[in-house]
């Protein structure tokens, strides 16, 4: 049966129409065949008393003397008035002397009979059921075809009253699946259904305002997830979701560029999409940071969240992971840790400065004192770089106090000519006594708007640090252009160079020459300018100066 259903698929008007038609047609003809037979009954009972009566008759004309003396008168008075297809006679012999000598008697239903012994007759009435229903079904013509109009009448009513029970589900049943095909379409049901006054107009209308209910809330779901998916995207944390086959349902903007970095690796050659599937397989609750790096040498540093995702009932259906990039926020504490030994170191050196110069200072003029009282030349110069090396000393002390000190810059119009002018008045005889050839040149007429005293130790700091490099001797060249960068100062040394560790080192605060540099950096921070170096075992060092669109040319 489901098989033939699935082959003959029925719409709901076929539904309403064969039944109700089968059930009117099954009605209407068992009324019709009751009726048939009935009346066939009738009339086959109305033949059987006709023929008793007519055996009755014939039975008492028998009895009358004219008909005894001449059997053959009875004969044709029976042949002329009755028929002779119903009744016959048989003689004595058998033989037929009234009745249809080609009609199949042993075919027939016998109806009545009778003998008489004087003549030796045999009468009896027979019954052809065939040609009765054929001349009853010609006399109930009329009624056969009202039974026909009948049929048609039931038919066409069944399908008028299919059609207006179908219709309005059958256009329901269209605009559901316009529906589901195009949700965002506003479709409508025809004015002709939402006008009935019966059941189908009912439904019709509750329909209409359960859509117009659902499209309000479809609206409203989609700007939410549209909300939500505006949200996720342009979050700057990487989102990833899984389902709980482990296939991932959503990767954000952020999440993808991060995955798509596949040069960083961390220590055990792992990147971060393998690291990801690592805490997705232990379904860790709290990952590890990791720290990666690239074949350039930069690091970054993630963090990493879980979160559950479960339905109402609690069940779980899959796994939320948050990938943070906090590579600035390690950068950041780790210079505020600087900035916190910076300011601790500053703190002591100033208590140590306090405690030094002043002894230093009568140990100088102490020298000086007994310097001009020397007679002999040696012990003269012996005095002579014991003063210079309280000197050392006391730059020393003098550094660390300016890394202490944390006064507000007072920034004026500073001409880089004239501070060059000074500089090189101030070291050439420091060159001159180490054999260095010391040069200072600036490219037209540049200033800058900076704290002058901060520029001039800059510049202090770094040239001391290229004399210290140049032992043996070598050049020294100061430079100053404009270009299009801004202003930017160099001083090259050809001294020992160093090597990129140490370099580094150097730069960071933690190696030889840091204290210095460190000075260097946080006067040009509060100057808006940017220092960078590069050095070679042998090389030489360049420091280069950039302060990005500052200062110009007069």
């Amino acid at each position: 049966m489901k098989k033939l259903r699935r082959m003959l698929p029925l719409d709901i008007e076929n539904k309403i129409l064969i039944p109700f038609a089968a059930i009117s047609l099954a009605t209407v003809v068992c009324f019709c065949i009751i009726l048939y037979f009935t009346e066939f009954q009738v009339k086959v009972e109305t033949q059987r008393q006709e023929a008793q009566t007519l055996l009755h008759y014939l039975q008492a004309d028998l009895e009358l003397e004219e008909y005894r003396r001449e059997p053959e008168r009875l004969l044709d008075k029976y042949r002329e008035d009755y028929r002779s297809d119903c009744l016959f006679i048989y003689g004595p012999a058998g033989q037929l002397l009234m009745g249809d000598p080609e009609a199949d008697v042993d075919a027939m239903e016998l109806l009545a009979q009778i003998s008489d012994p004087a003549l030796g007759w045999q009468v009896r009435c027979y019954l052809d059921r065939g040609e009765l229903g054929s001349t009853f079904i010609e006399e109930q013509k009329y009624m056969i075809l009202a039974a026909v109009a009948m049929l048609l009448a039931i038919v066409q009513a069944s399908v008028l009253i299919a059609h207006n029970i179908s219709d309005p589900i059958r256009r329901l049943s269209e605009v559901c699946r316009s529906i589901s095909r195009h949700p965002e379409q506003g479709n409508t049901l025809p004015e002709e259904y939402l006008n009935k006054t019966d059941e189908a107009g009912q439904l019709a209308r509750a329909f209409q305002a359960m859509m117009e209910s659902i499209r309000g809330y479809t609206g409203e779901l989609v700007r939410v997830k549209t909300l939500n998916e505006c949200i996720v995207e342009n979050l700057p944390l990487g989102v990833v979701a899984y389902d709980r086959e482990g296939s991932a349902i959503l990767i954000n903007a952020s999440a993808s560029a991060m995955l798509r970095r596949e040069d960083e690796r961390d220590g055990q050659g792992r990147d971060l999409r393998m690291l990801l599937s690592r805490i997705q397989a232990r379904e860790d609750v709290l990952p590890a940071p990791a720290r990666l790096a690239d074949g350039a040498g930069k690091v970054r540093d993630y963090e990493f969240g879980v979160w559950q995702l479960r339905e109402p009932d609690g069940s779980r259906w899959g796994t939320l992971y948050t990938i943070d990039d906090v590579t600035y926020n390690k950068h950041m504490e780790e210079k505020l840790t600087e900035d916190e030994k910076l300011a601790y170191t500053g703190k002591l050196a100033a208590d140590v400065a306090h405690e030094i110069r002043n002894p230093l200072a009568g140990i100088r003029a102490g020298l000086q004192v007994v310097g001009r009282k020397l007679a002999e030349e040696r012990d003269q110069k012996l005095c002579q770089g014991m003063v210079r090396e309280v000197d050392r000393v006391n730059l020393l002390i003098e550094n660390l106090l300016n890394l202490s000190r944390r006064r507000e810059s007072e920034k004026t119009t500073v001409s880089i000519n004239v501070l060059f002018e000074e500089l090189q008045m101030l070291y050439f005889k420091v060159a001159e006594n180490k054999n260095i050839r010391l040069s200072a040149q600036v490219e037209g007429n540049l200033w800058l708007y900076a704290d002058e005293g901060e520029l001039r130790q800059v510049l202090i700091n770094l040239i001391n640090n290229s004399v210290k490099a140049m032992p043996d001797g070598g050049e020294l060249a100061v430079r100053a252009w404009k270009g299009g960068e801004g202003v930017t100062l160099s001083v090259v040394d050809t001294g020992v160079g160093m090597a990129p560790e140490k370099l580094d080192k150097v730069l960071s605060g933690t190696g030889t020459g840091g204290l210095g540099l460190s000075i260097v950096r946080r006067l040009l921070a509060q100057n808006g300018g940017r220092l960078s170096m590069d050095s070679r075992p042998g090389a030489g060092t360049r420091a280069q100066i950039v302060f990005p669109g500052k200062g110009g040319t007069a």
